[in-house]
């Protein structure tokens, strides 16, 4: 099961049932499918979505394409403001080196809750694994992802490939 973090004011934790199905197939917005998630999310993708989340937790963590995904919420109201995730094994950054994500519902932007979550899993990755660096990779185009990862302590560090071949620019934080 994922562990619980927060900063008393973002909270990060596992996604759970229908209402987080729910949640995330409303706060689900063309921005989110343009950079993430692709095809709209529904009731039934969301809930397998979140069974795989909670699978990935239980499993080997280092397994390649494994992602220990969080809900991002609202420490106070535990509203689902979004997703957090992170890969320690993924075939196109190097061994010691957790990639990030994250996505965050409209009606939350502007609140710092993405570079909040970051912060949070940076803090997870520290205190958990022997992850040296964190990285986050986007697309040159998505301004607001560059913001998040910029509020959240990371440099940008040149460019790579995202798995389709997309040029993506990538932004590092050293964990230790």
């Amino acid at each position: 099961m994922a562990a619980g973090l927060s900063d008393g004011t973002v909270e990060l934790s596992a996604l759970a049932g229908d209402g987080d199905a729910a949640a995330l197939v409303a706060g689900e917005d063309d921005e989110i499918a343009r950079w993430l998630s692709g095809p709209p999310a529904t009731l039934e993708t969301a809930a397998r979505h979140i069974d795989r989340c909670a699978l990935d937790w239980l499993g080997d963590w280092f397994r390649p394409g494994t992602a220990l995904t969080w809900g991002i919420r609202d420490a106070v109201s535990g509203a689902l403001a979004g997703t957090a995730e992170v890969q320690l094994s993924t075939a196109d950054v190097e061994a010691g080196t957790a990639n990030l994500a994250y996505g965050v519902f409209p009606s939350w932007r502007g609140r710092r809750y993405g570079a909040r979550a970051v912060d949070l899993m940076c803090g997870w990755l520290t205190t958990t694994t022997a992850t040296q660096l964190a990285v986050v990779r986007v697309e040159p185009g998505n301004a607001p992802s560059i913001r998040v990862a910029e509020q959240a302590g990371f440099a940008r560090a040149g460019r790579s490939r995202g798995v389709a071949g997309a040029p993506m620019l990538r932004y590092v934080r050293a964990l230790r």
